[in-house]
């Protein structure tokens, strides 16, 4: 099966080969990817500051009269996977292969592929129960399956349907082909009746109809993607008077190690600590602040970096952990965290970020660590004891 690239930036491709179309849809995505994260990190600001207040109120009021304050939270999770999706997925990330249970993923998105495919046909699902883990891109799966949804939309005839469909199957020698490997693997099949959603060959060679295959080369290029990291198997079927069918094989993952059991330790919050929060965003910081707070911590504020180098300057007490926001004017969060470790060597430090990327990674797991935004009080003290020890 011939590789076909990931399509990269229209600056960076001048003279890779690929048609005009595709190089101009490749980089309206790239401009539409960068204008997603902008919205995301305003988005994930916002439900922060909503979250944080709701669990305010939370605690100050008795068991009978949470439900609304409850429901408020469960909601805010939800819009935030949303939006985590739509980052994830309209971004060239490197692929960051997990375990995965792929019945999990489709079943996460049905709501979005229900609503991308359109009124005019449906969605069903053959999921087998309880099959064997994977191991791939949660966001490329995502990827893949909505972008069929998408093009079943106007793909599929009237009363047309789109089918999910998964199931555990094993290759002999007999039934694969030339480089591909027998065994057991996780079928993960995408049925559209109706009309042929896509015509081309089964191998994926780009099609040199330069005005009405742009958008076919993108996603057959995405195929091949997830189907090369996860070394997997694809077959692809099409019939004008039928529908289109492709079906993209994961190897079985084998786990070798039982999975280590979780920690159970106490968590009893130190009153003596004391913790620094760096934040440009008032709404974001002043809640978080007010949670430690209660905890029991000692909490210094700090809206820039600049600031936050002052505060320390300016205050006796021994810092023992920096929480910061990494996309912050000025000075970076990274910045911040080098300058204040310059001055208090054994200082943990945890970072704040809505991004989902390489830029976000912690710069030493040992004495330090990243959440992203938004994120509920359980998770942030979970975070402040496991770097300080605790």
């Amino acid at each position: 099966m011939p590789d076909i690239q990931t399509i990269q930036p229209l600056s960076t491709h001048a003279n890779s080969g690929l048609d005009l179309p595709t190089l101009l849809l490749a980089q309206k995505t790239e401009v539409i990817g960068e204008l997603t994260r902008a919205i995301a990190n305003q988005f994930n600001n916002t439900m922060m500051a909503i979250t944080s207040y709701a669990e305010l109120e939370l605690k100050k009021l008795p068991p009978a009269e949470r439900r609304s304050l409850e429901q408020v939270l469960r909601n805010t999770a939800r819009a935030t996977e949303l939006v985590q999706k739509l980052l994830r997925i309209s971004r060239n990330l490197p692929a960051s292969n997990q375990a995965l249970d792929l019945n999990a993923v489709l079943t996460g998105i049905a709501p979005l592929v229900e609503q991308l495919a359109g009124e005019g046909s449906s969605v069903a699902y053959n999921l087998e129960p309880e099959i064997p883990q994977i191991c791939s891109d949660p966001a490329q799966l995502e990827q893949v399956a909505l972008s069929l949804a998408i093009n079943s939309r106007s793909a599929i005839t009237k009363g047309g349907q789109l089918t999910f469909t998964t199931k555990l199957v094993e290759f002999d020698k007999d039934s694969v082909r030339a480089g591909e490997q027998p065994g057991k693997y996780v079928m993960f099949a995408v049925d559209e009746t109706g009309a042929a959603a896509l015509a081309g060959p089964s191998d994926f060679e780009p099609s040199t109809n330069l005005n009405q295959d742009a958008r076919v080369n993108l996603f057959l290029a995405a195929v091949n993607v997830v189907v090369k990291d996860a070394s997997g198997i694809v077959r692809f079927a099409s019939d004008p008077a039928k529908g289109s069918s492709f079906k993209i094989y994961f190897p079985v993952l084998q786990l070798d190690q039982p999975a280590e059991r979780e920690r159970s330790v106490p968590r009893n919050a130190p009153v003596a600590r004391t913790i620094l929060i760096v934040e440009d965003d008032d709404a974001v910081r002043a809640p978080t602040a007010e949670l430690l707070k209660m905890e029991g911590f000692k909490v210094l504020q700090a809206r820039t970096g600049e600031e936050a180098i002052q505060v320390v300057l300016q205050n006796r007490s021994t810092l023992d952990l920096l929480v910061t926001d990494i996309v912050m004017p000025k000075m970076t969060g990274h910045e911040v965290a080098d300058k204040l470790l310059e001055m208090s060597p054994e200082l943990k430090v945890l970072f704040m970020s809505g991004e989902d990327d390489g830029a976000a990674n912690a710069r030493n797991k040992a004495t330090s660590a990243v959440l992203r935004k938004p994120f509920r009080l359980g998770a942030l003290k979970e975070k402040i004891h496991d770097l300080l020890g605790e």
